[in-house]
């Protein structure tokens, strides 16, 4: 199962970001939520799950931020013992690789 309690540290390397990003999944009442820290960034990524999907140690959701207002994206992650691997799927920036996050 995932576990709501965590946070997440990962690389993130791309032509809008270059740096660690801190994340979690967040759970009230069987709504998801997420939380994304872009450290040393000059703005911030909220994010809003609108749909979510756990089954073992894959999350799958579809996600809003106001960042693009009116666009849906993929949030793929598996977590395997202290690590999470997956992507994040947004509109004009394309796949966010997540790779080798690590546990916090």
């Amino acid at each position: 199962m995932i576990d709501t309690a965590n946070r997440y540290k990962a690389k993130i390397n791309n032509m809008f970001f270059k740096g660690d990003a801190v994340f979690g999944i967040t759970c009230n009442d069987g709504k998801y939520g997420m939380e994304i820290d872009l450290e040393g960034a000059d703005f911030e990524m909220p994010v809003d799950i609108v749909e979510a999907s756990v089954e073992d140690d894959v999350f799958t959701a579809k996600a809003t931020t106001p960042i693009l207002p009116d666009r849906d994206f993929d949030i793929l992650l598996t977590f395997e013992d202290d690590k999470c691997n997956g992507y994040l799927k947004i509109p004009f920036i394309g796949k966010v690789k997540i790779k080798d996050a690590v546990k916090l």
